[in-house]
């Protein structure tokens, strides 16, 4: 029998009294509001043979969902409100929450508008354009299946909807709310962020994507104009997936203000270009739904992160290649970590330059279409955040290009990165290009900067290097520099260079990225020596301070062996770690050890790495990680590392 909304009123006490029992939680600030997002809600009594879809919540649910929200306290609003508060013109209610529902489901109309009206909540309801103009007894194409058209809205119910000071309607796009191909090897990913691969024209160029999902906000702006008599301001991106390039777009139609799946509240100073929002299913508790619209959010407790050559990946033998990702996949995903540092170029003489890349790009042979392959496939089956692992300057683009000079040889130091000069603006100009490639044709959630940016007392000495110097009123020289305060302002400033030229690398890569339900983030590589020998840092342009404000994250290369600390590396490390936490915070601080002793060509025993985790868990660092993973060879041994190195499901609460 159904249940009550009087019945279930009365069952919400009990809950209060229980959750008045929970731990305080932090105080919101003015302003602040949170998001959560909803899709199909079924009626058991009316439709019991319905098909339930992930997403899918049944009425009953819904009801303790509205009554925990009416006897908490949490005031829902609408968009209107929100925008209003921005203005200046009203501020927000104490403890603001605002409902959304997606995809346009009949169930909206039938079920979720008389509930809005008895509880008097405002809503923003997402509809599809292209399912709508399905004609009545028609297939909606719904994912890999079909669904009739009659459970979706009318446009008669749509207007009606739209005439209630309740409801907004907001863009979910045209067409754009099914996967498309984005690789050879088949993988389906969201149509607004990719660039369609088919086997007859191999991959959709730059102006072919950026016109397709024009025209998908035109036309679905045209649809508003000619059924509701206005133009959308609200787009609810598809599966919550959008990027810079389609904030652009969307805006150039009016549609300012976009709904990601970003699990977060929203803050005072954030930005409502991509509001985030908390998927809702069937199984969301109460507690969840508390603890969400409260602003207490969870995450795992410490990074444990893998670094992963696509080198170990790759194989010309197509099957074997197969057989190898398979390998690497179920060792991730049974090994407990939450991020893979993953390789984006192709590095197999290990030099640390590249070559050649793992993704189509116009600057550099392509040695395998395989990071965007692997990257997917770690996410989605493996679960883990993945990191694209580039070079900042150590792209090979052959001769004709200006490459770091040094002072004293008047040429390249062998011994070192061959590395394009930054001063250059063509050098500057083609590695954004290469970047922003990345960010185009591969999903990916964050960057690691390889341990290529640097430039040493004695570097860059190339013409255009000597003349931003110039135009900075530097020397050209170490020895051209006077007191230690002159040496401090010079290596500060190519410090400086390379940390803003990194911060256009991010943005050239996040334009086109894929940004779904996890933020961009970055990290970069530090020598250890810059933090154990703070005399070094003018020997590398580098700083464990300057890297905590540049980047999220700060990656030591905590590498004993590489430092030739083979007498006491315990020790070692153990110095780091305090020298470490002592400049940059512990929620910033990677440390990336080493399993395999270069000098020699041998593997670190995986006890001895285990010990180092232990170690280093024992002076307060938390984030710790590892290269390389040889996961064909099975080192580190899984079963000996896996104990210390897992996270497991251990969580904290964030304020």
């Amino acid at each position: 029998m159904e249940i009550s909304v009087m019945d279930w009123r009365r069952f919400i006490a009990g809950v209060v009294i229980l959750l008045a029992s929970l731990p305080a939680l932090a105080q919101r600030a003015p302003n602040d509001f949170v998001v959560i997002s909803y899709h199909d809600v079924v009626d058991a009594q009316v439709t019991p043979d319905r098909t339930l879809y992930s997403q899918t919540i049944t009425r009953t649910r819904l009801v303790e969902h509205f009554n925990l929200i009416e006897a908490e306290g949490y005031q829902p609003v609408s968009f209107q409100q929100i925008l209003d508060a921005r203005e200046g013109r009203a501020p927000l209610p104490d403890k603001a929450v605002l409902l959304t529902f997606d995809d346009g489901y009949q169930s909206f109309y039938d079920i979720v508008f008389p509930l809005l009206k008895l509880y008097d909540f405002p809503a923003v309801q997402a509809v599809v354009g292209s399912w709508l103009d399905v004609p009545a007894g028609g297939q909606v194409p719904y994912g890999a299946t079909t669904l009739p058209r009659e459970q979706f809205l009318s446009w008669a119910q749509v207007r009606e909807l739209d005439d209630s000071p309740l409801v907004e309607i907001a863009s979910h796009s045209f067409d754009l709310h099914h996967g498309v191909l984005g690789n050879p090897q088949g993988n389906e990913q969201g149509a607004a962020v990719t660039s369609i691969w088919s086997r007859q024209g191999g991959y959709e160029s730059e102006a072919g994507y950026l016109a397709r999902i024009r025209a998908d906000m035109a036309r679905t702006r045209a649809q508003f104009d000619e059924h509701l008599g206005r133009a959308p301001r609200l787009m609810v991106w598809p599966y919550g997936a959008y990027s810079q390039a389609t904030l652009d777009l969307a805006a150039e139609v009016g549609m300012r203000y976009t709904f990601s799946l970003l699990s977060s509240p929203n803050r005072e100073g954030d930005s409502l270009d991509s509001i985030h929002r908390y998927l809702i299913d069937q199984e969301t508790s109460l507690q969840t739904i508390d603890e969400i619209l409260a602003n207490r959010v969870w995450e795992n407790e410490a990074l444990r992160i893998v670094h992963v050559d696509l080198d170990y990946v790759y194989d010309p033998d197509p099957v074997q290649q197969e057989q190898n990702l398979d390998r690497l996949i179920q060792r991730i995903y049974s090994y407990g970590v939450s991020t893979v540092y993953l390789q984006a170029f192709a590095d197999p003489e290990g030099d640390g330059v590249a070559n050649a890349l793992y993704f189509p790009n116009r600057h550099l042979p392509m040695r395998a279409d395989l990071f965007n392959r692997v990257a997917w496939q770690l996410k989605k089956r493996a679960g883990v955040k993945v990191y694209a692992w580039m070079p900042v300057l150590s792209f090979n683009l052959g001769e004709g290009h200006s490459y770091v000079i040094n002072d004293r040889t008047g040429g390249e130091a062998p011994e070192l990165y061959r590395r394009l000069s930054p001063f250059d603006a063509d050098n500057r100009r083609l590695i954004n290009e290469i970047y922003q490639d990345l960010g185009r044709m591969t999903k990916f959630d964050g960057v690691l900067f390889h341990d290529d940016a640097f430039l040493t007392d004695h570097e860059d000495a190339g013409t255009e290097a000597l003349r931003a110097y110039a135009n900075a009123g530097l020397p050209g020289s170490l020895d051209a520099l006077q007191s230690e305060a002159s040496i401090a302002r010079w290596t500060d400033y190519k410090e400086r260079f390379l940390a803003d030229f990194t911060q256009e690398l991010l943005a050239s890569a996040n334009y086109y990225r894929q940004s779904d339900n996890k933020e961009f983030t970055s990290s970069r590589n530090l020598y250890a020596v810059t933090i154990m020998n703070p005399e070094s840092q003018q020997w590398f342009s580098q700083s464990a301070t300057g890297f905590a404000r540049a980047y999220d994250f700060v990656a030591v290369m905590a590498m004993p062996y590489m430092e030739r600390a083979d007498t006491d590396p315990d020790g070692w490390l153990r110095t780091l770690a305090r020298r470490a936490l002592a400049s940059v915070s512990a929620e910033q601080l990677v440390f990336e050890l080493q399993t395999q002793d270069w000098r020699t060509q041998t593997p670190i025993p995986s006890e001895e790495i285990a010990g180092w985790v232990r170690l280093l868990k024992e002076e307060g660092i938390r984030h710790i990680g590892y290269y390389p993973d040889d996961f064909l060879q099975n080192h580190p041994e899984i079963d000996v590392i896996r104990p210390h190195f897992s996270i497991g499901q251990r969580f904290r609460a964030l304020p």
